[in-house]
């Protein structure tokens, strides 16, 4: 059985909603909550076999400067 993965992010605080709605219209791939709204830190969580197309989701969105990522972390 395959486990959700866990994606640990550090974003511009006024990205968190904006990276939330996108995230969360891929219904049933990914699911995010923030950590601390304060510094920007949030939580991706994303379902079996969907790693690959949300990394590629967060890459794309970095790369066209709609979210500016500080740190980033799997486990």
């Amino acid at each position: 059985m395959r486990q959700t993965g866990k994606y640990l992010l550090s974003i511009d605080r006024k990205e968190i909603c904006y990276l939330q709605w996108i995230i969360e219209s891929y219904n049933g791939m990914a699911s995010m909550r923030t950590i601390n709204p304060a510094n920007g830190e949030i939580e991706i969580s994303i379902a079996p076999g969907c790693k690959e197309d949300i990394v590629s989701l967060i890459e794309s969105l970095k790369e066209e400067g709609s979210i500016h990522v500080s740190k980033e972390k799997f486990y």
